[in-house]
């Protein structure tokens, strides 16, 4: 009998993996505000730590590889097999031009075997007797494992392929089954020691998102989603996210059913997740992480209102309290959630707020101090021209317009009788009514739906009146009053397919691309008048501002084209995070003409912004168990849980309806591992039981070349009572490593471009 191939690229098919869990983990801010900057911090301190999390992430990753391997050359030594070497990376001979690179990074005899680590970091190998990875070097060791000559020479009793189908197929599936094993005493341990994780609470819902139209709220806990048949009250936010994204790849337009804790009230909602906010297509629902009370590295972001103020902010200050009213602490998390702040500088958007900050005692100091620090309202940048309010796209379930009447299609043309001639500045406008009557001046389409609907509506809260209109006007007029308004509100904007929202009313809107409104000043330097359609626009920034901000958002780095995604709400919040005095040049059509014309960024008088401009921490809980048992069964849930969410994205891949932004090549997977590992061990043994969950399954898949592909030779000789022939195999084997190879220089490509700025 020949030789048997036994290539074992451990990395080569983890570094293909579908990239579904390491895309949620870099998603997570996608649905929230522009982040702040991460603060300056000591360069030695940074690099110690850098080179710190690189180190883990080796160990971490060559653990995964070894801990495979092991398993392989354990069974193979416990059916006596004779093995020539365990290596962790591969021994090949490497050289650059003139250059030549040692094969190993160290190596030592013991016994009959050679250990060593190679010089190439994408697997592993157990040389066994009887078997080689080379193809060419096939015909050498079938002659040196016969005790005679002759092809009818008897086999060396030692070798792999004299023993048995059964033994050779145990010693295959070690590999996988020591990955599983290990999977779950890495995961086990991670609990034991205290998982720290950012749970599934809502911080904000983006204006007309599903998530803000089935009527989630800041605050909002979810514990049960999807298929889950009981609640999870440690559900982390990165769990839900991916749990979102499988979903909507599966399932696109199918509802999803969510269960949610509001204070002591449980909650059933449905929504439907979206591909719209992210250019990779990436399913979410419209919800961002929750923070606490407690400032960032960087209390504020640079360039931006509030530091030109240089209020007295440092990191880790503790907000307790806004304008005088204490804040209160959420009793399932012990903290106060920085919701609540948003609430209350929401309410005061308009004028300036004091905070009460908790300042932790410094060294030698026997207590905390306590310190009041004012926030001036930020004004809205503005480039001095104004776009016309287009129809409403969502109504919030449950909201006081959904009662009024209020129908998606609808345009809102004045408020209390007074135009609506900007929709940029419509929500300030309602919001400065909060606690008044405000009645709407609505356009409705006039269609047999609408007609039947647009009857006055009996509401505690509101009033609904139709306005007589001909019979040919292709629209009807319908006022809205609003006797109760809430306090004011603000959403955030998506980064893709943007709405502004009429909060306190449950209202999302689109913003017409035609200029409605321009200023005297823009009027008269650029020619730009009122019926311009803008239909593209380009940040000129210096160079200072683009390192200063690169980091903020690469978008606003390039000329972006006015459409659907890249919409008026999209560019009204762009320009909020680029510096006031900056210049922006606009591309305008009129008369089917399109003219260019630059205008400065300047702040609005008596328009304020609803976001202050803080950074505040994540909420993060451990979730800790001091019982071996405990950690035993969390170790088995979680890879479990790891094994079938690879198990659904490959399974979303083969069936083609995950695309190319599925993959992840080793340089997603090293960023990502080096986030975890920035966490700490026990995120980053959590990281390691998914990748190992990945190993399992990807290598025991039936392709040449994997460990998965041999046992499928092996189940064809225990069936035909003889081997595959070496020649079927060689050239099965060659094609599976050429398409992963192949894979893996498409996924590596694929990793470098999205790192190109």
């Amino acid at each position: 009998m020949g030789s048997s191939m036994l290539v074992d690229p451990v990395m080569l098919e983890t570094l293909c993996m579908s990239g579904l869990h390491a895309l949620a983990s870099f998603s997570g801010h996608l649905s929230a505000p522009l982040p702040s900057l991460l603060a300056e911090t000591n360069f030695l301190t940074g690099l110690l730590g850098t080179l710190t999390n690189i180190l883990q992430v080796a160990l971490g990753l060559g653990f995964v590889i070894f801990v495979h391997e092991l398993g392989h050359f354990l069974a193979a030594k416990t059916f006596g097999v004779r093995c020539d070497k365990f290596y962790v990376g591969f021994d090949v001979p490497l050289s650059i031009g003139p250059i030549k690179f040692p094969r190993t990074l160290g190596k030592f005899q013991w016994g009959e075997t050679e250990y060593g680590i190679g010089i190439i970091p994408l697997g592993g190998y157990v040389k066994m007797l009887g078997q080689d990875d080379d193809p060419r070097q096939a015909e050498a060791e079938a002659e040196k494992i016969r005790l005679g000559e002759g092809t009818e020479s008897p086999l060396d009793p030692r070798s792999y392929p004299a023993k048995p189908v059964w033994q050779r197929m145990i010693i295959i599936s070690a590999g996988v089954v020591m990955n599983l094993f290990f999977a779950v005493i890495m995961a086990g341990t991670a609990y034991w020691l205290g998982v720290r994780y950012e749970p599934s609470v809502v911080g904000t819902t983006i204006a007309g998102s599903p998530a803000w139209e089935a009527g989630l709220e800041p605050g909002d806990q979810i514990v049960r989603f999807g298929d889950m048949t009981e609640d999870d009250p440690n559900l982390r936010y990165d769990d839900f996210a991916t749990g979102v994204a499988i979903r909507g790849f599966d399932q696109q337009d199918a509802p999803l059913a969510m269960t949610i804790l509001r204070g002591d009230e449980r909650m059933e909602l449905t929504t439907r997740p979206t591909a719209a906010y992210t250019k990779e297509k990436f399913y979410r629902i419209g919800v961002s992480r929750q923070s606490t009370a407690t400032l960032g590295k960087k209390p504020f972001m640079d360039k931006s209102y509030l530091a030109s103020t240089s209020p007295d902010l440092l990191a880790n200050d503790v907000v307790t309290a806004v304008n005088g009213e204490t804040l209160p602490v959420d009793a399932r998390y012990g903290a106060v959630l920085g919701s609540s702040i948003t609430e209350r500088f929401q309410a005061h958007w308009r004028e300036p707020v004091t905070l009460t900050i908790e300042r932790p005692a410094k060294k030698g100091s026997e207590a905390p101090t306590t310190h009041t620090v004012e926030l001036p309202p930020v004004p809205v940048k503005t480039a001095g021209i104004g776009f016309a309010p287009g129809p409403i796209t969502a109504v919030q379930a449950g909201s006081i317009a959904a009662k009024a009447g209020v129908m998606v299609g609808d345009v809102i043309e004045a408020v209390n009788g007074e135009a609506v001639l900007d929709g940029l500045q419509l929500p300030a406008q309602v919001a400065t009514l909060a606690g008044q009557e405000v009645t709407l001046k609505l356009r409705r389409p006039t269609t047999p739906a609408t007609q039947a609907t647009s009857s006055p509506v009996n509401s505690s809260q509101a009033e609904v009146a139709s306005l007589a209109a001909p019979a040919a006007d292709p629209f009807t007029a319908v006022e809205v009053t609003f006797k109760n308004i809430d306090r004011p509100r603000f959403d955030p904007i998506a980064p893709l397919v943007g709405r502004l929202s009429l909060a306190g009313l449950g209202i999302a809107f689109d913003v017409s691309s035609t200029v409605s409104v321009v200023s005297e000043n823009v009027a008269a330097e650029t020619g730009i008048a009122v019926g311009d359609e803008l239909i593209q626009y380009h940040w000129l920034a210096n160079s200072d501002e683009r390192g200063d901000l690169r980091e903020f958002s690469k978008q606003i780095f390039e000329a972006q084209i006015i459409d659907q995604a890249m919409n008026i709400p999209v560019f009204f919040d762009t320009i909020q995070v680029i510096p006031a005095g900056s210049s922006i040049k606009l591309s305008l059509r009129r008369d089917g003409k399109t003219r260019e014309a630059t205008v400065p960024l300047a702040y609005a008088q008596d328009w304020y912004w609803y976001q202050r401009g803080l950074s505040l921490n994540l909420l993060q809980q451990v979730h800790q168990t001091d019982s071996l048992a405990a950690a035993t069964s969390l170790g088995l849930w979680e890879t479990k849980r790891r094994f079938f969410d690879v198990l659904n994205s490959l399974r979303l891949l083969v069936t083609m309806k995950l695309g190319a932004n599925g993959f992840g090549g080793p340089l997603m997977i090293a960023e990502v591992a080096s986030n975890e590992a920035s966490k700490g061990v026990p995120a980053l043994l959590i990281f390691l039981t998914m990748l190992s969950a990945n190993l399992a399954i990807l290598n025991f898949l039936p392709i040449p070349a994997l460990d998965g592909g041999h046992m499928v030779f092996l189940t064809a000789e225990a069936i035909r009572g003889k081997p595959v022939s070496e020649a079927l195999q060689v050239r099965l084997t060659m094609a599976g490593v050429l398409g992963l190879l192949s894979l893996m220089a498409f996924v590596i490509v694929k990793d470098i471009i999205r790192l190109i700025p």
